[in-house]
């Protein structure tokens, strides 16, 4: 099928709801004198069908009168609270439909319900946390985001259940191309929105051709986070969405994994009804039997699943319990496992393999296609599990070349002050001096006492006495940065071995920020 067939296919029309959704809107309809608009907003953006249809009816309006909405608040202004909740006892209700009477397909739809949750909660808690007074536009677009995953199931079932199974088999944008006649749903999309009259504004903050903007690196490492965290928390693609989160909020890389994990938590308990688990679930990875996905006997055969590698679902009571357990190389590891008792220790241990993976994965990207978030998260991956070290802290240069300040830290709590890490370039202290070219340090009991004094006291309070590294990085004749990275400050020692590596590393760091969205940092 072409575009303009899905187009035609998925034109607008009668939209149901979901039956928690009426009934919410039921309930409200009886208080329509006196209910808040920011209420009856709130009901409606719980369910992206209900949001799709508010937004059309709006906007079809507001099209007369020359003006857009893009918030479920301000379409509710337009329509008129009392005329929407009269007009929303009329809606269908989706589990009395045809769809609905298919157990199959409404598993699949509660598992996209949850998905979709998860991100439109994600995206406007770190919109707000951005300072956006309009978080809501935010929120309203991650719901839209999946508006043709919906429409799929409600209008080609058969379709939407193929795509289902082929995405878990094979990327996203392949297994959509085979389901779909040779078209993605990125390419759906935005004209499939624009012909349910969603507004400009919102398509724009679903538009790829703008993803370098501020609102829209939020609103899609948010969606990311959704849909790699929906059975699990050990993707290590997570890192790059949280260090995108981290430079646009300004926020610590370990603030920006609390908050994604509590607002996991969050979404799941705001949306009990949805007969699906979400990520929130799998923040503790308790041991259980693993999920089955909608269809799954029908995908995997005996013979398939051996070839794969996947075991096929067994009976209920006959499936052994599974404990989830995150790979050694995750980075997202260290920021939920359960602090270790001092008394038991253990110390971490450099992974070659993971160490080569980031120098190769740095040369392999030398060409300018990777941004400064997506280069961070293979250097901080080859620093923590390539080498074993669990405190380290990426310091950048200053707009204005003065200084240099702490950027992204991993490992550092957050009430410590070697968060606010920072020196003037070109002072004479121990790190202005290591600044003048590029070159590293290793601190430790043969050469403290002569370059500790050399730290400003500020500073040597908030490294505390211990042994580190430290090395600056230049680019094209111009520093952009510093690496520092120890193993605490306990029995985990610094050893010569590591130094090698992790001065190798950092040079073929400087080489990759050196290439990062076709500029070096800080020119």
């Amino acid at each position: 099928m072409t575009l303009a067939d899905w187009l035609e296919r998925l034109a607008p029309g009668p939209l149901p709801v979901f039956a928690h959704t009426k009934a919410q809107l039921s309930e409200q309809w009886r208080r329509s004198d006196e209910i808040a608009v920011r209420e009856v907003a709130q009901t409606i953006l719980g369910d992206p069908l209900a949001s799709l249809h508010l937004i059309q009816a709006a906007n079809q309006r507001g099209s007369r009168l020359g003006s857009e909405v893009a918030t479920a608040e301000s379409a509710l202004m337009m329509l008129g609270i009392s005329h929407y909740l009269d007009q929303a006892r009329k809606l269908p209700v989706l589990e009395e439909s045809r769809v609905g009477a298919d157990a199959k397909r409404m598993t699949a739809l509660h598992t996209l319900l949850r998905r979709v949750h998860h991100g439109a909660w994600q995206a406007r808690d770190f919109a707000v946390l951005h300072s956006d007074v309009r978080a809501e536009e935010v929120q309203l677009a991650a719901l839209l985001h999946a508006a043709p995953e919906f429409l799929l199931f409600l209008r080609a079932p058969d379709e939407a259940q193929r795509l289902a199974r082929l995405k878990r088999r094979m990327p996203a944008a392949e297994a959509e191309r085979l389901a779909l006649g040779g078209i993605t749903l990125d390419q759906l999309r935005l004209p499939l929105l624009e012909n349910w009259k969603v507004a400009q504004h919102s398509r724009d903050l679903l538009d790829p051709a703008l993803a370098g903007k501020s609102r829209q690196i939020i609103l899609m490492a948010c969606l990311n986070i959704a849909q790699r965290s929906q059975y699990g928390w050990w993707d290590e693609a997570l890192l790059g969405d949280y260090l995108a989160l981290s430079g646009i909020d300004q926020l610590s890389l370990e603030n920006v994994v609390a908050t994604a994990h509590a607002n996991a938590m969050h979404a799941e308990r705001a949306a009990a009804w949805v007969a699906a688990p979400g990520a929130g679930v799998w923040m503790p990875m308790l041991p259980g039997p693993w999920p089955v996905d909608p269809d799954e006997e029908e995908i995997m055969t005996p013979a398939a699943a051996t070839a794969t590698g996947v075991t096929a679902a067994a009976p209920k009571a006959a499936v052994a319990p599974r404990v989830a357990v995150a790979p050694p190389a995750a980075v997202v590891k260290a920021a939920v496992a359960a602090p270790v008792p001092s008394e038991h220790i253990v110390c971490p241990m450099p992974d070659k393999r993971a160490l080569r993976e980031a120098l190769q994965g740095i040369e392999g990207h030398l060409d300018g296609t990777l941004n400064l978030n997506q280069m961070s998260a293979i250097i901080l991956k080859g620093l923590h599990t390539g080498l074993g070290l669990s405190r380290i802290l990426f310091a950048m240069a200053t707009p204005d070349g003065l200084q240099m300040k702490s950027r992204f830290t991993f490992g550092i709590p957050p009430e410590d002050p070697l968060r606010h890490f920072a020196f003037s370039l070109g002072a004479r202290d121990l790190f202005g001096q290591l600044m003048g070219k590029m070159q590293g340090l290793w601190m430790n009991e043969s050469n403290r006492e002569k370059l500790w004094p050399m730290v400003q006291p500020a500073l040597q309070e908030a490294i505390g006495c211990g042994d580190f590294y430290a090395m600056s990085l230049h680019s094209n004749g111009k520093p952009v940065g510093l690496i520092y990275a120890d193993r605490g400050h306990g029995e985990c020692s610094l050893d010569p071995l590591t130094y090698t590596d992790f001065k190798m590393l950092c040079l073929q760091a400087a080489r990759g920020l050196g290439k990062v969205g076709g500029a070096a940092p800080g020119r």
